[in-house]
């Protein structure tokens, strides 16, 4: 059964009117190795309101200065420990991704999901749990209002006189992918996005054959088409695109899922391999910063203020 796209886009929409009622606190930004405060950048911890009487809460990271900054919405994977490992600095991470990018310029908004982290629930939904098909609604719920969370932090960004509201983009990790990929599709205000180890296969399914939900096979389809990345990677055609997986990924399970995201993924995309496993991606972060941060007057284009490419698949050296 194929879904009409209007009747999607529907489903994810809500009323942009929704108040904010936005927190904002400072939080100290200390350099791990000498254990001082910082003074090249400025952290922060917010919260506003989302769809469904849910909260978002995020950590910015920014360079000290007025701005406005080019913004970059940071999406953790699936993991309990939610934002921290992409702001938190410790001896194994001391230059976490949104303290090295807000350093050279960036303002990075790093997001709890719903489910991960400060907002985890009694349960694992959200995760990648096929033989969980017991949790098949309250995940499908889990993905949409993560990606609703996602638009209210474009509307919070919005609403700040320190972000160029021109250049706000997405950086998505595993699951930052999986939501990502529907959030940008959705969200024309976002016009660069980096997608890292993301894909579309049996992997992030649930299996109700043979068990005792069997009966829900056909609910199973419909979540699948309503919150997988293939069926809204054709819409990102106003995105221009880093993708970055690996060869070895035995999360993804490899080569297959990956390029099938990439087979219907609208053009510009710059695609990336790697020859390792799911979390061996950090040498190509440094190639994202081009599309994400924009020449000051520029708009958003891959490569630092030039127009994208169509397409370009680069194998790993």
């Amino acid at each position: 059964m194929e879904i009409p796209e209007a009747l999607v886009r529907h489903l994810y929409g809500y009323d942009r009117t929704l108040p904010l009622l936005a927190t904002c606190e400072p939080e100290p930004a200390i350099d791990l190795e000498t254990r001082t405060p910082r003074t090249d950048i400025v952290r922060e911890r917010v919260t506003f309101g989302s769809t469904h009487d849910e909260r978002v809460l995020a950590t910015i990271v920014k360079p000290s200065g007025a701005g406005p900054f080019p913004a970059v919405i940071v999406q953790h994977g699936s993991t309990p420990s939610g934002r921290h490992r992409n702001v938190t600095a410790t001896p194994d991470n001391p230059n976490p991704v949104a303290v090295e990018w807000a350093a050279s310029g960036l303002m990075t908004v790093v997001v709890d999901a719903y489910g991960f982290g400060s907002r985890e629930a009694p349960d694992n939904r959200g995760r990648l749990t096929p033989g969980r098909p017991d949790l098949m609604f309250r995940t499908r719920d889990q993905r949409m209002q993560a990606i609703q969370d996602l638009m209210r932090t474009v509307d919070y960004l919005q609403s700040r006189d320190d972000v160029r509201a021109d250049a706000i983009g997405y950086h998505g990790v595993s699951m930052g992918t999986r939501i990502g990929v529907p959030f940008v599709a959705l969200d024309r205000r976002v016009k660069a996005a980096s997608l890292f180890v993301g894909g579309s296969g049996d992997y992030s399914r649930f299996v109700t054959a043979g068990t005792d939900f069997a009966d829900l096979a056909a609910d199973e389809e419909l979540i699948n088409q309503l919150t997988d990345p293939y069926t809204f990677a054709p819409w990102t055609g106003h995105v221009a695109k880093y993708v970055v997986n690996g060869e070895q990924d035995r999360t993804v399970r490899g080569r297959e899922p990956a390029e099938r995201l990439h087979s219907v993924m609208a053009d510009p995309k710059e695609i990336h391999w790697y020859d390792g496993d799911h979390g061996d991606y950090a040498p190509y972060l440094p190639g994202a910063l081009p599309l994400l941060k924009p020449p000051p007057g520029q708009p958003r284009h891959a490569r630092g203020g030039q127009p994208a490419p169509a397409h370009r698949s680069i194998p790993r050296p």
